[in-house]
């Protein structure tokens, strides 16, 4: 009897249990990079009106997105053109209180960065290459950023496209 009932539990054991298809039925962990803030796309689409009103267009490809913890830093690539020039605009969700952004040379070297108070930077590379975008944060939020590329010799504001969040939407 006892060999009997160890031959009917190895059957069973060998059996898919019901379990096992629902733990492969889970959805894959979402990154930050899909999650959407309706007001952090409002804003950088209200800023990137402004930047094509001036003359820029935008770079092909979906804008950048992610999220920050304080102090956090992201870098992304991308390729610029000798005879062009670039702006780099971000979004940020209320809770980051600031954002810097950075450009550096494919030697690592900074060659642009924003303004304080200002979420956005205009780069004309002497030569075409590889160039790194760096964003760092002070608070932690979801960040969405957007590229144009536009000709050399307008010189455009920055300052006026970051909206004053006292002065609400």
């Amino acid at each position: 009897m006892p060999l009997r009932a160890l031959l009917v539990a190895l059957s069973f054991a060998a059996l898919p249990s019901a379990c096992d298809g629902d733990a492969s039925a889970d959805p894959p962990a979402r990154r930050a990079a899909e999650f959407r803030s309706p007001a952090v796309e409002a804003e950088l689409e209200r800023a990137a009106t402004v930047v094509r009103t001036r003359g820029f267009t935008d770079v092909e490809g979906t804008p950048w997105r992610g999220f920050l913890v304080d102090r956090g830093a992201a870098v992304d690539e991308l390729r610029l053109r000798r005879g062009s020039c670039y702006v780099v605009l971000a979004a940020v969700s209320a809770a980051m209180e600031d954002l810097t952004i950075a450009l550096y040379d494919s030697d690592g070297g900074e060659v642009a960065h924003s303004a304080p108070g200002t979420r956005a930077l205009r780069y004309c590379p002497p030569q075409t290459g590889t160039y790194f975008v760096a964003l760092r944060a002070e608070g932690s939020g979801l960040f969405a950023v957007a590229r144009f590329e536009g000709p050399t010799g307008l010189d455009i504001r920055l300052d006026d496209l970051a909206r004053d969040r006292e002065a609400g939407p």
